[in-house]
C-alpha cells in the first residue's frame, strides 16, 4: 500500500490495499499511521460484502447502531443504508443523510470515534462529500480566541436537527419518544483533544451544536457563527468526489463533513453503506 495526500492539511487516498481480505498487523499499523496523519482516508476500488465492511470498520472500535432504525440494513443493523432510490414507494435508505455540516453522533455523551462509508452506486456527477479539518481550523485561530474558548462547553441536540429536516425538507419523520429518550441534549468541550495524537480541534458543528453553555443567546449565536465561518474557509475544506467501490473512513474527533446529496438531479441513483464506530467521552 502507499498513501497519497489529497488536501492541503488533511485527506489521503490509500492505494493498493484490498479490504476484502484479512489484513496483517503491519498493514493495520500502516493504516493507523496514515489515519492519525491525514484524519480522512479513502480506499478505492473495493468490492466488499457487508461482513467484510463491518470487519474492517471494527478495527477502529466497536460498531453501534444508528438511532434511526427504519434505515438499518435488513440483516446487518450495524450498517445504515443511505440511498436516493425509492422502490414500490419505499426508500431503500436515508435519502438526505448528513446534508448539513456535522460530526457524527456528536449529540451523544460518547460521540462516534470514526465512521466509514462505502459507495455501492454512485452517480456520474454530483453527490460529493465535503470535509473540514477541525485541527487546522483550531490551529489558525488567534491566541486570544483560543484563550476565550478554553474551558467552554457547547450543547449538542439531535432533536433540533431532525426537526429542521422534517420542517424544511419533508423527507424525514419526527423522532419517536424512544428515539428522543435515546438522544437527550448533551454538553461537550468546544475544544477537544484527539486522544491518540493529543492534537487540539474545535468540536462544534452547525448540524447539532445549538448553543454555548452559560452564554446569553445573542453572544452564543454570534460566537458560533464566527467560529463556523472561520472553519468553513476553503483552506480548511476538501470536496471528495466519489467513485464506485470507494471506502472512506474519517476521525469524527477532528473533522466534520457535509453531504451534497440534496443537490443531485431528480432520479439520480446513489446508494451507500455506513458504519458508526463508538467513541469515548470528549476531553
Amino acid at each position: 500500500m502507499w498513501v497519497e495526500r489529497l488536501g492541503r492539511t488533511f485527506m489521503a487516498r490509500v492505494h493498493d490495499l484490498d479490504l476484502s481480505r484479512p489484513l496483517a498487523a503491519a498493514e493495520f499499523a500502516a493504516i493507523d499511521e496514515a489515519w492519525f496523519a491525514h484524519r480522512v482516508l479513502c480506499f478505492p476500488q473495493q468490492q466488499l460484502t457487508e461482513p467484510q465492511l463491518m470487519t474492517f470498520s471494527s478495527h477502529f472500535g466497536p460498531l453501534e447502531k444508528h438511532v434511526l432504525q427504519d434505515y438499518h440494513h435488513a440483516i446487518y443493523p450495524e450498517i445504515l443504508m443511505l440511498s436516493t432510490i425509492v422502490e414500490d414507494g419505499k426508500p431503500l435508505g436515508l435519502a438526505d443523510a448528513g446534508s448539513y455540516w456535522h460530526s457524527d453522533v456528536s449529540y451523544k455523551a460518547k460521540p462516534s470515534r470514526a465512521s466509514t462509508l462505502y459507495g455501492l452506486e454512485i452517480p456520474d456527477d454530483g453527490g460529493d462529500t465535503l470535509f473540514c479539518d477541525m485541527v487546522a481550523a483550531f490551529d489558525a485561530l488567534l491566541e486570544q480566541m483560543k484563550a476565550r474558548l478554553d474551558g467552554l462547553q457547547a450543547a449538542h441536540n439531535y432533536h433540533h436537527r431532525n426537526r429542521v429536516l422534517v420542517d424544511q425538507k419533508g423527507i424525514r419523520r419526527d423522532l419517536s419518544a424512544a428515539q428522543k429518550a435515546e438522544t437527550p441534549e448533551i454538553l461537550h468541550p468546544v475544544v477537544r483533544t484527539q486522544p491518540e495524537t493529543g492534537l487540539k480541534a474545535l468540536f462544534i458543528n452547525p448540524g447539532f451544536t445549538v448553543r454555548i453553555e452559560g452564554m446569553a443567546e445573542p453572544e452564543s449565536t454570534a460566537l458560533l457563527e464566527e467560529l463556523f465561518a472561520h472553519c468553513l474557509q476553503d483552506r480548511f475544506c476538501f470536496r471528495y468526489k466519489w467513485k464506485k467501490g470507494d471506502v472512506v473512513a474519517w476521525d469524527n474527533a477532528v473533522t466534520m463533513h457535509c453531504a451534497t446529496v440534496l443537490d443531485l438531479p431528480a432520479g439520480s441513483r446513489r446508494t451507500m453503506w455506513r458504519t458508526i464506530i463508538s467513541g469515548d467521552v470528549p476531553i
